[in-house]
């Protein structure tokens, strides 16, 4: 079904919540640095807005009701808090569960980080956060990638 698949790629990008570990220093977390749930919550709502509406990646959101994408915010929503040190609980697969079988391009998943590294600048999140979460973020390309092309 294809307004599932559409959900599957941000929920894979957020799903660096199972491979990232915090260091245990004095240095604030991530989610911290981030605004903590706040400021993930309006990064990943003007984000998903951007997915939905780019012409490649977007037709895998089509058919998606506002419910569907409400609740695609959310799980992502929960899956960046948890990834970067907040108490969030994640309400979704693994990256790897959730996009098996898709056959998503890797030209796809540069568009997805694309839109993620312009939110982050649309929101002025300093460069070292956005490096810290971009790291997270690929890490999960073997899990999402399916076709070099």
């Amino acid at each position: 079904m294809k307004h599932q698949t559409a959900a599957e790629i941000l929920v894979a990008l957020a799903l660096s919540a199972f491979l990232f570990t915090p260091s245990v220093s004095a240095e604030e977390s991530l989610y911290d640095r981030l605004g903590g749930y706040d400021g993930i919550s309006a990064v990943v709502d003007d984000f998903a807005g951007k997915l939905f509406d780019d012409p490649v990646v977007g037709a895998r959101f089509f058919g998606m009701s506002d419910d569907s994408r409400e609740n695609f915010r959310q799980m992502n929503k929960n899956l960046v808090c948890a990834a970067t040190g907040g108490d969030c609980k994640i309400i979704s697969r693994s990256a790897a569960v959730t996009h098996g079988g898709l056959g998503i391009k890797a030209s796809e998943f540069e568009i997805v980080a694309q839109h993620l590294t312009d939110t982050l600048n649309d929101f002025e999140v300093p460069q070292k956060e956005q490096d810290d979460l971009m790291a997270i973020i690929a890490t999960l390309r073997p899990d999402i990638v399916e076709v070099e092309d």
